[in-house]
Protein backbone atom coordinates (compact mmCIF):
# COMPACT_ATOMS: atom_id res chain seq x y z
CA UNK A 1 0.00 0.00 0.00
CA UNK A 2 2.79 2.34 1.14
CA UNK A 3 4.45 1.48 -2.41
CA UNK A 4 1.09 2.22 -4.32
CA UNK A 5 0.79 5.37 -2.53
CA UNK A 6 4.50 6.80 -2.79
CA UNK A 7 3.69 5.71 -6.39
CA UNK A 8 1.21 8.37 -6.75
CA UNK A 9 2.42 10.79 -4.94
CA UNK A 10 5.39 10.54 -7.39
CA UNK A 11 3.40 9.97 -10.70
CA UNK A 12 1.17 13.62 -9.59
CA UNK A 13 4.32 15.52 -8.77
CA UNK A 14 5.69 14.93 -12.35
CA UNK A 15 3.09 15.61 -14.04
CA UNK A 16 2.48 18.56 -11.90
CA UNK A 17 5.80 19.46 -13.25
CA UNK A 18 4.56 18.94 -16.76
CA UNK A 19 2.44 21.12 -16.63
CA UNK A 20 4.34 23.80 -15.13
CA UNK A 21 6.86 23.46 -17.69
CA UNK A 22 4.63 23.39 -20.63
CA UNK A 23 3.27 26.71 -19.49
CA UNK A 24 6.60 28.13 -19.07
CA UNK A 25 7.87 27.00 -22.40
CA UNK A 26 4.42 27.95 -23.75
CA UNK A 27 5.24 31.77 -22.34
CA UNK A 28 9.09 31.98 -23.67
CA UNK A 29 8.23 30.50 -26.73
CA UNK A 30 5.95 33.08 -27.63
CA UNK A 31 7.88 35.46 -30.16
CA UNK A 32 7.70 39.38 -28.79
CA UNK A 33 6.34 41.82 -30.84
CA UNK A 34 8.22 44.47 -32.63
CA UNK A 35 7.65 47.94 -31.55
CA UNK A 36 10.35 49.59 -34.01
CA UNK A 37 11.05 48.38 -37.20
CA UNK A 38 15.24 47.78 -37.80
CA UNK A 39 16.79 50.72 -40.15
CA UNK A 40 18.40 49.42 -43.68
CA UNK A 41 21.77 50.78 -44.09
CA UNK A 42 24.48 50.74 -46.44
CA UNK A 43 27.59 52.20 -47.13
CA UNK A 44 27.30 55.32 -49.43
CA UNK A 45 30.66 57.09 -49.09
CA UNK A 46 34.38 57.10 -48.40
CA UNK A 47 35.59 60.68 -47.72
CA UNK A 48 38.64 62.01 -47.79
CA UNK A 49 40.17 64.90 -46.54
CA UNK A 50 42.53 66.49 -49.53
CA UNK A 51 44.58 70.01 -50.06
CA UNK A 52 42.80 69.80 -53.71
CA UNK A 53 39.87 68.04 -54.19
CA UNK A 54 39.89 69.16 -57.93
CA UNK A 55 43.25 67.86 -58.97
CA UNK A 56 42.40 64.89 -56.66
CA UNK A 57 39.62 64.02 -59.34
CA UNK A 58 41.71 64.29 -62.24
CA UNK A 59 44.28 61.95 -60.59
CA UNK A 60 42.00 58.97 -59.79
CA UNK A 61 40.11 60.16 -63.28
CA UNK A 62 43.74 59.28 -64.87
CA UNK A 63 45.01 57.06 -62.41
CA UNK A 64 41.93 54.64 -62.22
CA UNK A 65 39.45 55.60 -65.12
CA UNK A 66 36.90 56.62 -62.29
CA UNK A 67 34.13 58.92 -63.78
CA UNK A 68 33.11 62.21 -62.04
CA UNK A 69 30.05 62.70 -60.95
CA UNK A 70 29.79 65.70 -58.81
CA UNK A 71 32.03 68.93 -57.96
CA UNK A 72 31.75 72.11 -56.74
CA UNK A 73 34.25 74.73 -55.20
CA UNK A 74 32.89 77.37 -53.04
CA UNK A 75 36.25 79.58 -52.29
CA UNK A 76 37.99 76.73 -51.59
CA UNK A 77 35.80 74.81 -49.70
CA UNK A 78 35.39 72.20 -52.12
CA UNK A 79 33.74 68.80 -52.83
CA UNK A 80 33.96 66.25 -55.28
CA UNK A 81 32.96 62.17 -56.05
CA UNK A 82 33.77 59.54 -58.01
CA UNK A 83 31.18 56.74 -59.40
CA UNK A 84 33.10 53.74 -58.00
CA UNK A 85 30.05 51.01 -57.94
CA UNK A 86 27.87 51.22 -54.68
CA UNK A 87 29.19 53.38 -52.84
CA UNK A 88 31.28 56.44 -53.99
CA UNK A 89 34.62 58.04 -53.39
CA UNK A 90 34.38 61.49 -51.93
CA UNK A 91 36.64 64.27 -51.35
CA UNK A 92 36.21 67.24 -49.24
CA UNK A 93 38.93 70.31 -48.97
CA UNK A 94 40.39 70.95 -45.45
CA UNK A 95 38.70 74.01 -45.48
CA UNK A 96 35.33 72.82 -45.89
CA UNK A 97 36.05 69.55 -43.54
CA UNK A 98 37.03 71.99 -40.78
CA UNK A 99 33.88 74.09 -41.43
CA UNK A 100 31.52 70.91 -41.13
CA UNK A 101 33.59 68.99 -38.54
CA UNK A 102 34.45 71.89 -36.52
CA UNK A 103 38.06 70.97 -35.51
CA UNK A 104 40.81 69.90 -38.12
CA UNK A 105 41.77 66.40 -39.09
CA UNK A 106 44.81 63.98 -39.14
CA UNK A 107 46.35 64.75 -42.72
CA UNK A 108 47.52 62.29 -44.94
CA UNK A 109 51.03 63.13 -46.52
CA UNK A 110 53.10 60.86 -48.94
CA UNK A 111 56.09 61.80 -46.77
CA UNK A 112 54.52 59.62 -43.70
CA UNK A 113 53.06 56.51 -43.39
CA UNK A 114 49.97 55.66 -44.53
CA UNK A 115 47.21 56.59 -41.92
CA UNK A 116 45.24 53.07 -40.78
CA UNK A 117 42.34 52.37 -43.67
CA UNK A 118 42.79 51.65 -47.47
CA UNK A 119 40.79 52.43 -50.47
CA UNK A 120 40.35 48.91 -52.09
CA UNK A 121 39.48 48.82 -55.88
CA UNK A 122 38.42 45.75 -57.62
CA UNK A 123 39.61 45.12 -60.95
CA UNK A 124 39.80 41.96 -63.11
CA UNK A 125 43.11 42.96 -64.26
CA UNK A 126 44.99 44.59 -61.31
CA UNK A 127 48.67 44.49 -63.15
CA UNK A 128 47.31 46.94 -66.17
CA UNK A 129 45.18 49.58 -63.86
CA UNK A 130 48.74 48.79 -61.55
CA UNK A 131 50.87 50.36 -64.38
CA UNK A 132 48.45 53.09 -65.47
CA UNK A 133 48.06 54.30 -61.63
CA UNK A 134 51.78 54.50 -61.81
CA UNK A 135 52.08 56.45 -64.77
CA UNK A 136 49.58 58.98 -63.22
CA UNK A 137 51.82 59.64 -60.17
CA UNK A 138 50.55 57.11 -58.20
CA UNK A 139 53.43 55.76 -55.49
CA UNK A 140 54.03 52.10 -55.49
CA UNK A 141 53.85 50.21 -52.23
CA UNK A 142 54.22 46.97 -53.53
CA UNK A 143 53.86 45.18 -56.60
CA UNK A 144 50.83 43.07 -58.05
CA UNK A 145 51.06 39.59 -56.49
CA UNK A 146 48.73 36.32 -56.03
CA UNK A 147 47.91 35.83 -52.63
CA UNK A 148 47.37 32.53 -51.24
CA UNK A 149 43.91 32.89 -51.02
CA UNK A 150 43.41 33.25 -54.61
CA UNK A 151 43.47 36.91 -55.26
CA UNK A 152 46.34 39.17 -56.84
CA UNK A 153 47.04 42.58 -54.79
CA UNK A 154 48.84 45.43 -55.14
CA UNK A 155 49.29 48.89 -53.01
CA UNK A 156 50.02 52.09 -53.84
CA UNK A 157 49.84 55.42 -52.70
CA UNK A 158 47.99 58.51 -54.06
CA UNK A 159 49.31 61.59 -54.63
CA UNK A 160 47.78 62.56 -51.14
CA UNK A 161 49.37 60.10 -49.23
CA UNK A 162 46.02 57.83 -48.75
CA UNK A 163 46.85 53.88 -49.42
CA UNK A 164 44.99 52.14 -52.25
CA UNK A 165 44.74 48.64 -52.70
CA UNK A 166 43.75 46.98 -56.06
CA UNK A 167 42.93 43.47 -55.73
CA UNK A 168 41.02 41.11 -57.69
CA UNK A 169 37.68 39.87 -56.74
CA UNK A 170 37.85 37.17 -54.34
CA UNK A 171 37.56 33.55 -55.99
Amino acid sequence: MKTTHLFLVICSLLIASVGITSETNKATVKPKEKTMSTPSVSLGYVVLYVKDVSATLTFYEEAFGLSRRFYNDDHGKAYGELETGAARLAFYSFELANEHLKQGVVVASPDKAPLGFEIALVTPDVPALYARAVKAGATVVSAPEAKPWGQTVAYLRDKDGHLVGLGTPLP
